[in-house]
């Protein structure tokens, strides 16, 4: 038998799979001797006392044991047992997760008189783990204590001392798309990659559900991939022999929020969260299945839309103001009796309703122990959530201008939908549902000497849009050149998701010979993404007025996205497979130093797009900066060379007596690409679907092919109607395709770690950690039709001169998938101290110095937002020019404290506070720090950023530059000129006013290069313990309060973010080759930074009410 499964594991370590972080388990090793000797087939076992689960092991002729795949937690009972040699135990072993707890013992001569020798091991001591790398471990006693009012993971992985909350959370040196969240192992990223880091509005599992996580910066584990950022893995919690429970209910409401920003007061609109929840766990045989359930429902309820219908036309509406719209009651009622009547078709409420938004989770587990070699876990959970929208202003596929011609005092272009001038019923409004539901499974067993885990998970991210009234057109019915009535789905919603299912299949082997513990695992993982999104695709009708909808005519206006293939919306599909395999080898040099060190194979497969060819856009050429043409195609995707990551990490106790250690390590790290990066080439190749619409009388916008003679409620009737001739297959090349680069590889760092751990007097931690990253191969995204012959440039002062660019091609903009350079890199140092106190006191403290360049923060939903979001240049996008990361705070200091004291036999009392002191603030795409641009792109690069501002030398040299008067309006309403010299000199004045403008005289503005104000924040938990003794159990009420942004409950002027009064200093006219000094408004622009006035600069209060049974 074991010949065969020696056999099995050579095989599993030649195989190939995927490239994710997983840990799920944690692990005890160590060296046990006597009389200054090796102890040779001593018996260790170690015992999980919550639930009796059992672990043996057995010293190597080394002395060395090493236990794998234990439950992390505890505690645990360690007994070392060897025949002459008295027992030894060591009790209230707690294990962190994905950590190696080294405990080397010696053990005495056995003599009649001695009982067994027993120790109790430190609490306090961070230095028994042989961690290399940046870990943070969160355990369930931290859970309990960490304020939060979302209830969100996010709100505990901020106790990562290199992270920072942009897109929800960051770490590492990776933006908030680059880190690899696990949960028992199973995906919990939001894999397709629209909103934060996090599926499910960021709360994808309840925090009650929460046993352990760990967030590793720097790691040096082969098991550990999938990210350039960070691995975080979660454990959920398991039963144990003892039944236990809970029942409890979270609170908050809008007058729970402040709404006061320093003198300025915030307009409170009603709204109220409640969430039921309760946890079960026990056994269902002792010693040998457990199990565990959780599980909430939220309410949430909020005020609806404001607007208010007049009763009569007498009444009086304001365009630009007021809760009154034009709409009349009679007419909305008309049109509600004529929808039923004709089409039976309810296109909801329209006034003075609420909005419910339930949501739900769900978690239930199983553990197993067979026997003492093999233990089973299972895992499911699902989880849902949604939020209510207002309808999109867009009228897409229409261009506004031409469809509203203005009247009663309108522009033409103005009175959407969602202005005064209209009113929209319920079915207009859509919710993002946001499903989320996880699978995992896995099976730890001992054959010999060889511990062998088997791990099966399934995560499927399912993010459709919903509406209610069912399947019917959108329509708007205008009045006087304007939206008068709207009803049916927004123009976006119909046929829109978001969806990735994801396998992975993990099988991993480990065993000690002498010194080395070796590790050997294979990996295989799918993924299959779906993405349904365009405008109108149930169809979008436009009628002049009310009378000409209900007379069932053609439409003024008429648009709808079809699929090729029938009626049903085009959902495009995308499939990505990966297979890895991993060795390593855990080398004990001595009882002090350790090494390890592995290596990772990772080979990326991208199945054929089949039915993605789109020959128009195949015979278009493309001209490149050296005069070359080159054509692409809308199916081409990249070779899966396989790639390889070695690492190696150590750990020195360099007295021998854990009180000071030194460790580090260097390794290489495959990241990913968002799905919705990739799945848009399938999308945007026009291959699937196509977009036709039209406007009477606009010559931009002609019934290409036929006008469509009536109102039809359902896509199939619009399709078959005979004034319609649609295109059956593409005709066209599509406006705006991407393409994948053929050489396109995953982007990459090397990571690099030295950190020294030391323990000071009165069992203070102490730690000083630096880490040091260089990117290879990040993505980006370049369009294909604008390129710089090498020659053509623009002056726009005479120290600035930049690169001009040409285009090839006006009517097709590919947007191309591809790899930057090789200088974006990422440095981080780390103060921390921490100490725990007998009497119920733990404290930290940890304070960062980081800063890292990028070629773009990766933020955007689709590629038209990644090519331009962030990516400020001082020549164009194209040019893949590096700048400072947003995603990463200069500073930041990250204090924690808890206290949780018994007293009086019946009251307990537990106190949170978490104070975050970083640089954060709000402005576009930015948080961390922010860039100085021009109000627009002035290199002749259509789709770019705005360009990064030349700061002049000194006010002499601005004399020189060119600026033109404008006008503009004052606080009293009355028109003014602005001066081209008053212009100089503000501007020149707001310079010297500016910290980071001050000092790059005579220099190009960097991107990001500007930092962000510091920003305090103090959040408070409070917890009040009601002890009972219910059938000899004790059973516990409590009563919580968690206060995010103290500071700013005491005083509405504390706790404020800042935002930048205005990044966009100039907007630089062609035609007049002028310059132009922005205004703040009415007032000059004399200052850098104003208070934020939004709900997040101000506290917000949850209260709780808990039921705790045993």
């Amino acid at each position: 038998m074991q010949k065969r499964l020696h056999l099995l594991v050579a095989l599993l370590a030649f195989m190939v799979s995927t490239a994710m972080a997983q840990i799920t388990t944690s692990s005890v090793s160590g060296k046990i001797t006597a009389n200054g000797e090796d102890v040779i087939g001593a018996t260790i076992k170690a015992v999980h006392q919550p639930s009796g689960t059992v672990y043996r092991a057995v010293t190597n002729m080394d002395g060395r044991y090493s236990i794998q795949g234990m439950r992390p937690g505890g505690p645990y009972v360690l007994e070392v047992t060897y025949v002459g040699y008295k027992n030894k135990q060591v009790k209230g072993i707690s294990l962190s997760l994905g950590q190696n707890t080294v405990l080397n013992e010696t053990l005495a001569e056995d003599a009649a008189q001695l009982e067994d020798v027993v120790v109790v091991a430190n609490r306090n001591n961070n230095m028994r783990t042989d961690r290399a790398g940046a870990t943070t471990s969160i355990d369930a006693t931290h859970i309990e204590a960490i304020p939060t009012v979302s209830r969100s993971m996010n709100d505990l992985l901020k106790l990562t001392p290199q992270a920072s909350t942009v897109g929800g959370f960051s770490v590492g040196g990776g933006n908030f798309r680059q880190s690899y969240v696990t949960v028992d192992g199973a995906a919990f990223n939001n894999a397709f990659g629209i909103g934060s880091n996090l599926p499910g509005n960021g709360s994808p599992i309840s925090l009650d559900a929460l046993d352990q996580i760990s967030v590793s910066s720097s790691p040096f584990d082969v098991r550990m991939s999938g990210f350039t950022g960070g691995a975080i893995n979660a454990v959920t919690k398991s039963g144990t022999n003892q039944y236990k429970g809970s029942a409890y209910m979270y609170t908050t409401n809008s007058h729970l929020k402040g709404n006061k920003v320093d003198d300025y007061e915030l307009t409170r609109l009603q709204s109220h969260t409640t969430t039921w929840g309760a946890t079960v766990g026990g056994p269902i045989i002792k010693d040998k299945l457990f199990f565990f359930v959780n599980g909430e429902y939220e309410v949430q309820m909020a005020a609806g839309p404001s607007a208010v219908a007049r009763a009569s036309e007498n009444d009086a509406w304001n365009f630009s103001s007021g809760t009154v719209h034009r709409p009349t009651v009679g007419d909305i009622s008309t049109l509600t009796n004529f929808l039923s009547s004709k089409y039976g078709y309810n296109p909801g409420r329209y006034q003075g309703y609420s909005l419910d938004t339930p949501a739900y989770k769900i978690l239930a587990r199983l553990d197993w122990n067979i026997n003492e070699t093999n233990k089973l876990n299972f895992r499911f959970s699902r989880s849902h959530s949604k939020d209510s929208n207002a309808p999109s202003s867009s009228t897409s596929p229409f261009t506004t201008n031409a469809l509203y011609l203005g009247g009663e005092g309108i522009s033409a272009g103005k009175g959407n939908r969602t202005s005064n001038s209209a009113m929209y019923f319920e079915s207009a409004r859509y919710c993002k549902d946001r499903n989320f539901t996880s699978f995992a499974a896995e099976w730890n067993s001992k054959w010999g000497i060889v511990n062998n885990a088997l791990r099966l998970t399934y995560s499927f991210q399912d993010e459709p849009r919903s509406y209610t009234g069912g399947v019917f057109p959108t329509v708007d019915i205008l009045q006087n050149g304007s939206d008068y009535l709207s009803f049916g789905p927004d123009v976006f919603t119909a046929g829109n998701l978001a969806q990735v299912k994801t396998f992975v299949a993990t099988d991993e082997a480990s065993f000690m010979i002498g010194k080395h513990n070796f590790l050997a695992g294979v990996q295989y993982e799918t993924n299959e993404a779906l993405n349904g999104f365009g405008a109108a695709m149930n169809g979008y009708y436009v009628y002049n007025s009310l009378d000409e909808f209900m007379a069932g005519g053609q439409p003024f206006a008429y648009g709808i996205t079809y699929p090729f293939n029938g009626t049903e919306p085009f959902h495009a599909k995308m499939k990505y497979n990966q297979f890895s395999a991993y060795v390593q080898d855990q080398i004990n040099f001595s009882d002090r130093f350790r090494m390890t060190a592995g290596i990772r194979m990772e080979a990326p497969f991208y199945p054929e797009l089949k039915n993605n060819y789109n020959a128009k856009f195949a015979d278009l050429k493309f001209k490149m900066a050296d005069g070359s043409e080159v054509s692409y195609t809308t199916d081409q995707l990249p070779d899966a060379p396989v790639t390889v990551s070695p690492r190696v990490g150590f750990n020195w106790d360099v007295l021998g007596n854990q009180k000071v250690v030194l460790r580090g390590g260097t390794g290489y790290f495959i990241g990913r690409l968002p799905f919705v990066w990739l799945v848009s080439a399938v999308s945007n190749s026009g291959c699937g679907q196509y977009q036709y619409s039209y406007i009477q009388g606009d010559a931009k916008s002609l019934p290409t092919f036929g006008e469509i003679s009536k109102f039809y409620p359902t896509v199939a009737e619009q399709l078959s109607d005979s004034g319609l001739s649609l295109p059956k297959e593409p005709n066209a090349a599509p406006q705006t395709p991407t393409i994948i680069d053929k050489d396109l590889k995953m982007n990459a760092t090397w990571k690099s770690s030295l950190a020294v751990d030391v323990k000071l007097p009165y069992d203070i931690n102490f730690s000083v950690e630096g880490i040091y990253s260089r990117d290879f191969n990040p993505s980006v995204v370049t369009t294909q039709n604008y390129y710089w012959d090498g020659k053509q440039t623009i002056t726009l002062s005479p120290e600035d001169t930049r690169h001009y660019l040409t285009c090839s091609n006006k009517s097709v903009t590919p947007y191309l998938i591809t790899n930057a350079g090789h200088k974006a890199h990422y440095e981080s140092l780390t103060f921390s101290l921490a100490k725990k106190f007998d009497f119920g006191l733990d404290l930290s403290a940890s304070y960062t110095m980081a800063q890292a360049k990028s070629y773009g923060d990766g933020v955007g939903d689709q590629v038209t937002s990644a090519y331009k979001n962030n990516r400020y240049s001082v020549n164009a996008n194209n040019d893949k020019e590096i700048g400072f990361a947003n995603y990463v705070a200069p500073n930041r200091l990250l204090i924690t404290a808890s206290y949780s004291k018994d007293y009086a036999k019946h009251f307990g009392t537990m106190v949170g506070l978490v104070y975050e002191g970083t640089n954060f603030g709000y402005d576009p795409y930015a948080a961390t720090r922010f860039s100085y641009t021009f109000a627009g792109n002035v290199v002749n690069d259509y789709k770019g950023s705005n360009n990064l501002l030349y700061v002049p030398a000194s006010r002499e040299a601005l004399d020189e530059w060119n600026f033109s008067d404008y006008t503009y309006t004052d606080a009293k309403k009355q028109k003014q000129t602005y001066t081209a010299e008053q212009q100089k000199d503000d501007f020149w004045n707001y310079i010297n006013q500016d910290s980071y403008l001050k000092g790059r005289k005579g220099k190009y503005a960097e991107r990001g290069g500007a930092k962000m104000p510091w920003h305090h924040q103090l959040d408070f938990k409070f917890a009040q313990n009601f002890y009972m003794n219910v059938a000899g159990q004790r059973n516990t009420l409590q009563f919580g309060v968690d206060i995010k942004n103290l500071a700013n409950l005491l005083n509405s002027s504390w706790g404020l973010y800042k935002k930048v009064v205005n990044s966009s200093l100039l907007k630089y006219d062609s035609k007049k080759e002028s310059f132009q000094f922005q205004r703040n408004g009415s007032e000059a622009l004399t200052k850098t930074f104003t208070n934020y006035t939004s709900f997040n600069s101000t506290y917000s209060i949850q209260f709780s009410i808990r039921y705790i049974f045993n």
